[in-house]
């Protein structure tokens, strides 16, 4: 009994506030629309995400900033610093906004928050490998070299490495003495010069079409190599030429 009389009590002040216009009834289809809205944008976010989670690593590979760890401390402190910190917390804001998308969902709601995080996490990562496996991106680049794109050129026109970074990747063209010269994958052309400074492999030899990653310092066009690493592989498997100049094409 006393049951019945709280909830006709809580009715009778519901009524007294809609009578004041405290409170404003809304229509159905103001729900239905809500729901809608609210499902399309978390998905929109559930593909936007991993998608900029992919193209971070891709601006890493071509910039050749991913692989300035094998460079050691001074490699992992140029890394911190040239990374594209503005894409980073755009995708950090969506995250984040994708988490709060989530938390709307009754079955989520009722979960520990750790829970739809770690759900979350996983999606972004299983999504963006994903992506990463399709020529999506190096398409994109390829065909934002060749002619203005409206909104993918501005993001893919150029990755190349800031000069302060000392880190130049490519191909090795030809073999010199004391060194070889390398094609960037914009066509750069730089004279790599390996001294007794130079920090090299125990019986590293390049071969033409090697892919290489320089630290070094330049002058003129020549690199006075101060490390070099070489890849098992070519950037994404193959080369590609056109117009003079050097790309990478899944």
């Amino acid at each position: 009994m006393n049951n019945k009389q709280e909830k006709n009590h809580i009715a009778e002040k519901v009524l007294g506030k809609i009578k004041k216009g405290k409170i404003k009834m809304r229509p159905k289809m103001y729900f239905v629309l809500g729901a809608i809205l609210l499902v399309l944008g978390f998905f929109l976010l559930v593909l936007l995400v991993p998608y900029l989670v992919s193209l971070i690593v891709f601006s890493l590979r071509v910039s050749g900033v991913l692989f300035l760890p094998k460079f050691g401390f001074s490699g992992m402190r140029t890394m911190f610093s040239s990374l594209p910190w503005l894409l980073i917390l755009i995708t950090i804001s969506l995250i984040v906004l994708l988490e709060m998308f989530a938390r709307k969902f009754t079955f989520v709601y009722r979960k520990p928050i750790i829970w739809s995080l770690l759900t979350i996490v996983g999606i972004i990562s299983v999504g963006s490998f994903l992506i990463s496996k399709t020529p999506l991106h190096s398409n994109l680049f390829w065909e934002s070299q060749k002619k203005p794109l409206p909104t993918a050129g501005i993001i893919y026109r150029d990755f190349r490495p800031k000069r302060d970074t000392n880190i130049y990747n490519g191909i090795v063209v030809e073999l010199i003495d004391n060194g070889f010269t390398m094609k960037t994958l914009y066509g750069d052309i730089f004279t790599i010069s390996i001294n007794p400074e130079t920090k090299l492999m125990p019986d590293m030899n390049f071969q033409e079409n090697d892919t290489v990653i320089v630290l070094g310092k330049i002058d003129n066009n020549i690199v006075q190599a101060l490390d070099i690493h070489k890849e098992e592989q070519s950037f994404d498997g193959f080369l590609r030429e056109d117009h003079g100049h050097m790309f990478f094409k899944k």
